[in-house]
């Protein structure tokens, strides 16, 4: 489905996956689910691109119906995968870590993000 002239998605509004589609080639902003394997491929086909057009995956996070894919398109096709290093085994199809991040503190950003923030850098 194009969302914009060169941003595509395929899934729905619940678990899906992004194309952002440029001359150079195609990244993917997550990789949904594994089912989702087949809408890629026809998604790819419909703006005249195939598997050797993807570039990399870059996963917001590992939870799995952010995942589904990328390991695929890592091991059978080269492409990079791109993922927080908390989550890099999570991607890889391992187990979800426990506590993968420390607690975040709120700090001065959360009360003032526009003078706190701009200091804290």
């Amino acid at each position: 489905m194009e969302l914009a002239p060169s941003l595509r998605r395929i899934g729905n509004d619940i678990v899906a996956a992004y194309l952002v589609v440029t001359p150079e080639g195609v990244t993917l902003i997550d990789a949904g689910l594994p089912g989702l394997w087949s809408e890629l491929v026809a998604e790819l086909a419909s703006v005249g691109r195939t598997l050797d057009d993807v570039r990399g995956v870059v996963l917001t996070h590992g939870d799995s119906d952010h995942v589904g894919f990328a390991e695929r398109l890592r091991r059978d096709h080269g492409v990079p995968v791109y993922v927080h290093a908390a989550d890099a085994s999570r991607a890889k199809g391992g187990p979800k870590p426990k506590n993968p991040m420390p607690p975040m503190k709120l700090g001065p950003c959360w009360a003032s993000p526009a003078t706190a923030c701009a200091r804290a850098g």
